[in-house]
């Protein structure tokens, strides 16, 4: 079964001919710090955490997995992990609506990417304890981050040219591709994980309608400042942070919803709720964006095999959209981006 076209990846499948498993022989589980001095348990997580990854890997592509490092001190054992040359470092969520404790990270090993998933060990330390209470969201967790490798892997191994190969069309791609993305694989990581723990997505739309509540008044504030202090690269940062949260929760909540739409003769209670969930959030004056990201994202998730980067063309025309309703338009300026935002008086703050 090709895990990157299941709503779930084959985990519960029941298949009676298992598929081989992908995971590298030298992929290895590194815990940092325990709760206690107990080595033996502390050991014991690390084998089972490992042997979860051998059987989700005969589902999911876990052929560029370098290993797994899991901590109590996050911010520590993200810093642990040495990305190579050449990859940006990387910073988890962090603002009021969250903060981020887990991550597939890049990593470049001999001019090819392999990934190492980070996680904070509060959020997995149920993992192998199935009738702990936290058991079905650490495995939520685990199988989202492990996705993520998978679809890495599947861009890396069939982009045309190679991963070097896949560079924006312009400038302007350049600083609009990176605010979409996440809403390309944070759909793809939760659709896919979203079977473990039905439940957890109406938290997730819960923080989504925050960000699209307040995401306005965020960019209309940073706007006024803007028109104090003249400095376009300040505003516009602003704008980046806030927008690419926006449709990284977007992917989170819509993914995992419509898993649950996908499985509605199964769920239908918990389907009605995510229903009527959408629906208010419907009601918000970006509510579009959830049909219109639903449908830019969908060649990303029925993706088999990389073409180009104007895949992300119907995402950036929503962002587009948006950017227009709160009075900004761009175009390409040289290796940059241009951005325009006209003042004809108080109402254009």
């Amino acid at each position: 079964m090709d895990g990157n076209n299941s709503e779930n990846g084959g985990l519960d499948a029941g298949a009676q001919e298992l598929p081989a498993e992908t995971l590298p022989s030298s992929c290895s589980v590194n815990i940092r710090g325990w709760e206690n001095d107990d080595e033996a348990e502390a050991r014991k997580f690390g084998q089972d955490v490992l042997s979860l990854a051998r059987e989700v890997s005969r589902y999911l592509d876990l052929s560029r997995l370098e290993g797994i490092v899991i901590g109590w001190d996050y911010a520590e054992a993200l810093a642990s992990v040495d990305q190579g040359e050449g990859v940006p470092p990387t910073a988890p969520t962090a603002n009021e609506y969250g903060q981020g404790g887990a991550m597939a990270m890049h990593v470049v090993r001999d001019d090819e990417i392999w990934s190492v998933v980070v996680i904070w060990t509060a959020l997995v330390r149920q993992l192998s304890q199935t009738k702990q209470p936290e058991h079905q969201l650490a495995l939520q967790t685990f199988v989202h981050e492990l996705v993520h490798v998978n679809d890495l892997r599947l861009f890396t191994r069939t982009y045309p040219g190679g991963w070097r190969a896949a560079k924006p069309r312009d400038g302007r791609d350049a600083n609009l591709q990176p605010i979409v993305h996440p809403c390309q694989s944070e759909y793809s990581a939760q659709r896919r994980a979203a079977w473990a723990a039905p439940e957890h997505g109406l938290a997730l739309l819960d923080m989504l309608g925050d960000a699209m509540k307040d995401v306005d008044g965020q960019i209309r504030s940073a706007r006024v400042s803007y028109r104090r202090h003249g400095d376009l690269d300040r505003y516009w940062s602003v704008v980046v942070q806030r927008l690419t949260f926006l449709f990284q929760a977007i992917g989170y909540g819509l993914g995992h919803a419509d898993w649950v739409e996908a499985k509605a003769k199964e769920h239908p209670e918990l389907a009605a709720r995510y229903r009527a969930k959408l629906a208010d959030l419907a009601g918000f004056p970006s509510g579009w964006m959830l049909d219109a990201c639903r449908d830019a994202v969908k060649p990303f998730f029925e993706l088999e095999q990389w073409v180009d980067m104007n895949i992300y063309d119907p995402l950036i025309e929503v962002l587009e959209r948006l950017l227009n309703q709160n009075g900004m338009y761009t175009r390409a300026h040289g290796d940059g981006i241009y951005v325009y935002m006209p003042y004809t008086g108080l109402h254009d703050l």
